[in-house]
């Protein structure tokens, strides 16, 4: 690679055509896929931010939990991997510490950076060129179909799947069956979530520890995060009443902010076509979900995954779970 210049690899999830798909269905279904937030480098800048300020890891103590949970989980292996996958690596902070855990058995593997965000890849690519690691960074959709068989590991080699705060933005139960559906017994997983910090599993300390940590996402930079896709697009003008809420959601609890449209009216796609929405219909632009450490265990076991390890943030506000597949599983969530 020459200086000054990144290489990359770009899926057809990011081709024109398959962007503008995404955002039509986006925009019929009142619900913004979460890539779209990152894909702008004002958009990455802004969350950028937000980690710096929000994230427990960038917080001393955050930052040391993750220095211990990168050796603990390596020294729980039995062998070093052929293929590290940092699945929505962001900037890569908390994948660079467990890579350097590796490094430091004398495990080199091949590692691979996927983002969907092109801003926030390079940034995971600036960090692993300044610390001398080499990577294959790949700007993907991490819901693309067969992605983990598309990166072409070697016959026989075993893969650390990484996804630190991953899973809450998306449908988990969806996500983690099409995970469990392209990893071989052989593969571990370290899968990092949001939590909500509870003294006991039930449906009040729940409830109650969701309305404490709300602050957390109603707050100006979130919003202006949130409706920089708005702006973006150009509809800034065609919505209002933004709110952020937590809502119950097939038994979880998420937090969800959404606008809704002023009036009916047909927006123009760039391709020249339109689609129709109703007044007071609501756009939802974001939803990110907490988990209860008990209520994920039963989660990954429901959809073929079995938990040998975990690691909770003292906050009790972020947890890691080392995962390996579950040889019954029979590919159902009930």
């Amino acid at each position: 690679m020459k200086k000054g210049f990144t290489h990359l690899e770009v899926a057809a999830s990011h081709l024109p055509s398959a962007w503008l798909a995404a955002k039509r269905a986006s925009l019929e279904q009142g619900d913004i896929a979460p890539a779209f937030h990152y894909a702008t480098a004002r958009q990455a800048s802004l969350w950028m931010e937000l980690f710096r300020r929000y994230s427990p890891f960038s917080a001393g103590q955050g930052r040391a939990l993750y220095l211990r949970i990168a050796k603990e989980a390596v020294a729980l292996l039995s062998e070093g991997p052929g293929q590290l996958v940092s699945l929505g690596c962001g900037t890569a902070e908390k994948d660079s510490l467990l890579y350097e855990a590796l490094d430091a058995r004398s495990w080199k593997p091949d590692w691979v950076c996927i983002d969907g965000s092109l801003g926030l890849l390079l940034e995971a690519g600036r960090l692993c060129q300044e610390r001398g690691e080499a990577v294959r960074l790949v700007l993907a959709d991490v819901l693309l179909r067969d992605l983990l068989r598309l990166l072409t590991p070697r016959d026989g080699m075993s893969r650390l799947i990484t996804a630190f705060g991953l899973i809450p933005n998306l449908t988990p139960d969806s996500f983690l069956c099409g995970l469990r559906a392209q990893v071989a017994p052989e593969d571990r997983l370290l899968l990092g979530l949001n939590l909500a910090p509870v003294p006991e599993e039930n449906a009040e300390s729940y409830q109650a520890s969701a309305e404490r940590i709300l602050p957390q996402y109603a707050n100006r930079p979130t919003r202006l995060w949130l409706t920089e896709l708005l702006r973006d697009w150009g509809l800034r003008e065609m919505v209002e009443g933004y709110a952020m809420k937590a809502v119950e959601r097939d038994g979880w609890i998420r937090y969800e902010a959404t606008v809704r449209w002023k009036r009916n009216r047909e927006i123009l796609l760039e391709d020249g076509s339109t689609l129709s929405v109703l007044a007071g219909s609501p756009l939802r632009l974001f939803s990110s979900y907490r988990f209860t450490p008990g209520g994920f265990v039963r989660l990954l076991r429901a959809t073929g995954f079995e938990p040998l390890s975990s690691w909770t943030l003292p906050s009790g506000e972020e947890g890691v779970w080392l995962a390996a597949p579950s040889p019954s599983w029979g590919g159902s969530t009930t």
